[in-house]
């Protein structure tokens, strides 16, 4: 009996001590945050570390807001707008992300969840696709990247502080993307001070984001002949846009970002500017089909129904409507049309295509990669569109 007795406090302490140490393990490697710089001269390795912004950048929920960058071996930079939902009335800016609903309602047709509120300390460890440096076939492995997170529910553009009501619960949204984007940006231009190549991209609110954003990168570098932008899965139609953007999170669209948006809030961006520096910036959009995301927040905007799948068909028609309109505009402009990865049962194809591998390598065009398509309009410069079949085809 006492043998059994001693071999059971022995497991029980070894048990412990594993699960302590496991614990360990998983908080200092995958949970906690990168090293914190200052200037991207501290930097003296290929890891990610982050910079805090402080002054008046924050979340929605006044948490801390803060970037994540890296060094490559080139002097060439991407500047990457995240991606992260939006929220835009009481319903929708009182149902934040969490984890927990992330894993559990992620295939409800009607959202059950809109936006990030905070930034997760380890958000560096999902990074894969065209961040991974350690991938010998991803062309963009040497580039330095900024990377902007996001968590403040209103495409990295708002400016108000809004209390929202639901259910007799109030909470506050503070809308701050311009103020983070101001200072992230203040921070780019001061340690790239001649950087030989500039992508400046992002994916799904981040895509709208990067068309907003790339003008004022363009005027900053204006010894640089191209500027190139990069918008990820982000087209949604709706007449709404004009009060979201410019009323409920104080956009300010036409004074300070030169540009009147009407009901294409990517399009609008892009077509409508009232100043020249769009000549100097390449645009590149790519887009799937059956998008799983962004039909259900065209549906939820436009108080469409998501019994049937009508609302898929339609977000589908929209934005390859306008996908079309910007190929026959005179800017320059290349897209990526796929239905990589089509899905019968949802009708979906995949949401987002530059942070995975699956996307970035998996899905093709015409026969040529997503990676490939990218690498030719960025790196070599030429002009390519691909899924042309795609932009005219009849869907339900």
């Amino acid at each position: 009996m006492k043998k059994f007795k001693k071999m059971f406090k022995w497991f029980g302490i070894s048990l412990g001590a594993i699960l302590l140490l496991g614990f360990l393990f998983v908080y200092f490697l995958w949970l906690a945050k990168p090293n914190s710089v200052k200037s991207f001269d501290q930097i003296d390795d290929e890891q990610w570390h982050t910079v805090n912004l402080g002054g008046e950048s924050m979340c929605s929920d006044e948490s801390e807001y803060f970037i994540f960058t890296r060094k490559g071996k080139s002097n060439n930079v991407i500047i990457h707008f995240s991606g992260g939902g939006a929220c835009w009335d009481d319903n929708s800016c009182t149902k934040p992300i969490t984890i927990y609903k992330a894993l559990t309602e992620a295939d409800s047709k009607d959202l059950k969840a809109f936006y990030y509120p905070v930034i997760l300390d380890f958000f560096n460890k999902f990074l894969n696709g065209i961040f991974d440096n350690k991938n010998k076939e991803n062309p963009f492995k040497d580039w330095n990247v900024v990377f902007l997170p996001y968590c403040t529910g209103d495409l990295h553009v708002g400016n108000i502080a809004v209390n929202y009501k639901n259910n007799g619960e109030e909470m506050k949204v503070n809308h701050n993307g311009q103020n983070n984007t101001k200072a992230a940006l203040k921070w780019i231009f001061a340690n790239f001070k001649n950087p030989e190549k500039i992508m400046v991209s992002g994916e799904s609110a981040g895509g709208f984001a990067s068309a907003y954003w790339a003008p004022l990168v363009a005027e900053n570098y204006n010894d640089h002949n191209k500027i190139y932008q990069l918008s990820d899965c982000s087209e949604i139609f709706s007449e709404r846009w004009p009060t979201i953007l410019d009323s409920v999170w104080n956009m300010d669209s036409a004074k300070k970002f030169n540009f009147k948006i009407k009901d294409d809030a990517y399009t609008d961006a892009l077509l409508n500017r009232t100043d020249s520096i769009n000549k100097r910036i390449k645009h590149l959009n790519s887009n799937t089909m059956f998008d799983i995301i962004l039909p259900r927040f065209y549906a939820s905007l436009n108080s469409k129904s998501t019994k049937n799948k009508d609302y898929i068909y339609h977000w589908s028609k929209y934005m390859r409507e306008s996908m079309l309109q910007l190929s026959k505009a005179n800017i320059d402009y290349e897209y990526f049309l796929t239905q990589c990865r089509y899905d019968s049962l949802k009708t979906s194809t995949p949401h987002t295509l530059i942070g995975s591998d699956s996307g970035l390598y998996q899905c093709d065009s015409n026969g040529i990669s997503y990676i490939d398509w990218l690498s030719k309009n960025v790196i070599e410069d030429e002009s390519l569109s691909l899924g042309v079949e795609l932009l005219t085809k009849v869907s339900k």
